[in-house]
């Protein structure tokens, strides 16, 4: 340390002259909310003095402002269906050089060893990914997915492989409980004085109070302002997510005051690629956040400073002395309109392009790429036996990843539920693709507005397997086996010809491709959904991938049947009259 530590010192000290000085700026003080002109000067990566400073390298901001880079304070980057290496290419241009990343999805395909994977991935780029080991994989004993973490494989990866802490506790009946393996999980954590993440959805005031009781610190899943405030009282940080299929920004932003803004930060957890290009990431919520009345030095800050200290990085998030150099040069506050990015004092960024060299992409284990291991469907499988002409039906809401409890009058045909286009009762369809076990899970849903065909995904979080809805089965049938024959991705089907198709081998949940050519591929898939009928604005992929998670309510389908998340069981589909 004596000998960077003392480097550092000279500069600071003016002895010696700093490596790099920011001159010209307007500084974004994010821990007093104010602006001011001063020098900022670095060596070492660090921030080592801010006032009058000479350097070797000196850089003229011309009056722009010069804020802390952003923090992204719960993403899964497999939603974004990239690796790390490209995902950096596409969110540090917009201003978020770290993230707290949560690899739960590909985790539940491959276990221990993707896990490990994704942080090797991880290292060595302009994006710091924080990589937070899952908690809950399985997140449930209700469906079947890829691999299980064990508190052994937590423990090596925290120990070993330095993973930054533990990520999302969904499973909360088993916190409530106590139930012994996942105290275990709590407990590894924190011996280790670990961050430890929530996933507190629903959950009323005795369960957040387990929850907190539990060293959970955090929470992304508050969908409305009272849920948002029972979190912060009780000591939590409330991450404000605004991804692509849960916005909650919106609902949640009110209850921000001067006194409680210090608890706010923001969070992305699933944002698809496209809304990552043409929205934004971190910036994006920035963004919204001022647009709804937010003072901007404020927005800054919650994703700044407040994120660092939420997840105990000491050394970012502010324009100061002991900080690193992680800074944005913006031009106009209220639009956020970022110039350039600097990690380190080194500029990787300029006008939404890197600058900067991403390292070639890491090869994934061989088995990531054989991951759909599905048994042949039969034409059985897919009919679903109603009693009566009455169902539970799954109601989606686009913007939400929650769904409603329906209970409706649907058409029924010698005992088999036959779909609507009229009522808008779609089959939905989730078939086990880890092992080849044959479970199919068959329901109804409400809400994605298709006129014939299919559409179909291996993303389904979060055992993520093969989920398809449509309106006929000679569709679902070839769509599913469409996607397993080329070893997962989402494709949009009619009858038996695949209208557009996007190839996610690695894990069924990424692509290979650089993220322009995946980008073509996804305006493609909208060009397939119009082609079936969908005329809606808003992405029913990712909705569709939410619709086999467990534990978010209302009601969900597994691989083993329909699911009521109130009740924590499976139902049957038919409903008494």
């Amino acid at each position: 340390m004596g000998s960077f530590l003392n480097k550092r010192l000279a500069a600071a000290s003016k002895r010696e002259k700093a490596e790099v000085v920011v001159k010209n700026a307007k500084i974004v003080d994010v821990f007093t909310l104010e602006t001011y002109e001063a020098d900022v000067a670095i060596t070492d990566g660090m921030i080592v003095g801010v006032g009058f400073y000479e350097g070797v390298t000196e850089i003229d901001a011309n009056g722009a402002y010069m804020a802390p880079s952003f923090i992204d304070g719960h993403v899964h980057i497999e939603s974004a269906m990239v690796p790390p290496e490209e995902f950096a290419k596409i969110v540090v241009p917009r201003g978020v050089t770290t993230i707290m990343a949560d690899p739960h999805e590909i985790a539940n395909v491959g276990g221990f060893e993707a896990v490990k994977y994704m942080i090797e991935a991880s290292k060595e780029l302009p994006l710091d990914v924080k990589i937070m080991v899952p908690s809950c994989v399985p997140a449930t004993n209700f469906e079947h997915n890829g691999a299980d973490i064990t508190t052994d494989e937590i423990e090596t990866l925290f120990d070993e492989l330095h993973a930054y802490g533990l990520a999302e506790v969904m499973d909360y009946p088993a916190v409530l409980s106590g139930e012994e393996n996942m105290v275990s999980k709590l407990s590894a954590a924190w011996k280790r004085g670990k961050i430890i993440d929530g996933h507190a959805a629903g959950l009323d005031d005795v369960g957040l109070n387990a929850y907190r009781v539990a060293g959970i610190r955090n929470d992304h899943e508050a969908v409305t302002a009272e849920e948002g405030l029972a979190r912060i009282r009780r000591g939590m940080y409330l991450l404000m997510r605004e991804g692509t299929a849960a916005k909650d920004i919106e609902a949640l932003l009110p209850i921000v005051t001067p006194q409680n803004g210090r608890r706010c930060v923001f969070a992305t957890d699933d944002k698809h690629l496209d809304d990552l290009i043409h929205e934004g990431s971190i910036d994006a919520s920035v963004r919204k956040a001022i647009e709804l009345g937010i003072e901007p030095l404020q927005a800054i800050q919650m994703a700044s400073l407040n994120a660092a200290e939420c997840f105990g990085l000491n050394e970012k998030g502010a324009i100061a002395p002991g900080y690193e150099a992680n800074f944005l040069l913006i031009r106009n506050l209220e639009s956020l309109d970022i110039e350039s990015v600097y990690v380190k004092g080194q500029c990787v960024a300029k006008n939404g392009e890197m600058t900067v060299t991403v390292r070639e992409p890491i090869a994934p284990p061989t088995y990531l790429l054989e991951s759909v291991r599905l048994k042949p469907l039969s034409s059985e499988q897919l009919d679903l036996n109603i009693t009566g002409n009455k169902a539970h039906v799954i109601g989606v809401k686009p913007g939400s990843i929650v769904t409603e409890h329906l209970i409706e009058e649907v058409d029924v045909n010698n005992g088999l539920f036959q779909t609507s286009v009229t009522k808008n009762h779609l089959k939905l369809v989730v078939a086990e693709r880890h092992h080849k076990l044959g479970h199919v899970g068959v329901g109804i849903m409400k809400g994605i507005r298709i006129k014939e065909g299919a559409i179909v995904a291996t993303v389904a979080h979060d055992s993520h397997n093969i989920v398809a809805c449509g309106t006929d089965d000679q569709s679902i049938s070839f769509a599913i086996n469409q996607i397993a024959q080329q070893q997962g991705g989402i494709a949009v089907v009619k009858g038996s010809e695949v209208l557009a198709n996007l190839p996610l081998p690695l894990a069924g949940l990424m692509s290979l491709q650089p993220f322009e050519k995946i980008n073509e591929s996804l305006q493609q898939l909208e060009d397939g959904l119009k082609q079936i009928g969908f005329e809606e604005e808003w992405n029913p992929f990712l909705t569709l991938s939410f619709l086999a998670l467990p534990v978010i309510p209302s009601l969900k389908l597994t691989d083993t049947g329909l699911f009521d998340v109130e009740q924590f069981s499976h139902i049957d589909v038919s409903a008494k009259e």
